[in-house]
């Protein structure tokens, strides 16, 4: 897929200017209030901007399908009605109905929208949003009010799909894992782009602090001049190491989460649960040097 060169600045609701590339499925990851939905909205023509693509050309003669948080159906109206709503002509429920089985959904064509669950919904609504053909599609938080296993299967479900027909995609989350998940990724923080490049690319080099606070690195700290990132999975308590206090100790699914000062602050997820992992104990923390990401300050 050709690249789409995005370059918009927009004033209200929020001041932003956004210059990157949408590159197959690609993933805009910010903070809520960001502006992530407002330039969704503009590159939809919903919002007012300027810049480059479509400036200036209203909703309807813009090549793109948009996707709101919510699936946004129709509820008076069945599967099938909301998927041929876009389409024009006597064939379009024909058309619509072979949309649905090429997308592996023509079970639900009957159904009432008000019928379908959360995952299915946004199935539903993705369908409609191709059904015109659109040569890009804006997702605004698509794994919004989806429950965990259906936010995962459902998003993976949208980048394939999206994939096989050749139609690229900008989707707004606030979620580095679902952003993982993206061809490419685009960083938004402080009202402008800080980042582009792929996934493994960006969680493997970060680069700056507000770009490991997007990413979801849990340990941010300084040493002398230096800072530096790190999960809490990076580190593994051993024999000799990093000293660390032991603060607070958290269950955490089969394992305990273990908030120490090394003195710096770091979490530290273990899968061990022994009793001498107390408050006020002592632990020596290891972490591999090519798990240990450099920063460069904001």
């Amino acid at each position: 897929m050709i690249p789409v060169a995005v370059d918009y600045r927009l004033t209200q609701p929020v001041a932003l200017h956004a210059r990157f590339e949408i590159r197959g499925f690609t993933a805009l990851l910010g903070r809520s209030g960001a502006g992530k939905s407002s330039l969704i909205k503009a590159l939809a023509g919903l919002n007012h901007a300027t810049g480059t693509p479509w400036s200036g050309l209203p909703p309807e003669a813009r090549e793109v399908g948009y996707l709101p948080q919510n699936a946004a159906l129709f509820p008076h109206l069945s599967v099938l009605e909301n998927v041929a709503y876009p389409l024009r002509g006597r064939d379009r429920f024909d058309r619509a109905r072979a949309l649905l089985n090429e997308l592996g959904l023509l079970e639900f064509a009957a159904r009432p929208a008000t019928q379908l669950s959360g995952g299915q919904a946004q199935r539903i609504a993705l369908a409609r949003a191709l059904a015109h053909r659109p040569k890009l599609l804006l997702l605004d938080e698509p794994s919004s009010g989806l429950d965990a296993v259906t936010r995962d299967a459902t998003f993976t479900w949208l980048i394939d799909t999206l994939a096989a027909r050749g139609v690229p995609a900008l989707a707004a989350t606030h979620d580095p894992g679902l952003a993982g998940l993206a061809d490419w990724m685009v960083l938004l923080a402080g009202h402008k782009i800080i980042r582009e490049d792929t996934p493994r690319n960006l969680f493997a080099d970060p680069g700056s602090i507000a770009a490991a606070e997007l990413l979801g690195f849990e340990n941010i700290w300084q040493e002398g001049q230096t800072w530096f990132a790190a999960r809490s999975t990076d580190f593994r308590v051993a024999a000799n190491g990093r000293e660390a206090r032991i603060v607070r100790v958290r269950p955490n699914g089969g394992g305990l989460r273990l908030e120490c000062a090394m003195p710096q602050p770091v979490v530290v997820q273990t899968e061990n649960t022994p009793e001498r992992f107390i408050p006020g104990a002592t632990l020596f923390l290891e972490i591999a040097p090519e798990k240990l990401r450099r920063l460069r300050q904001d």
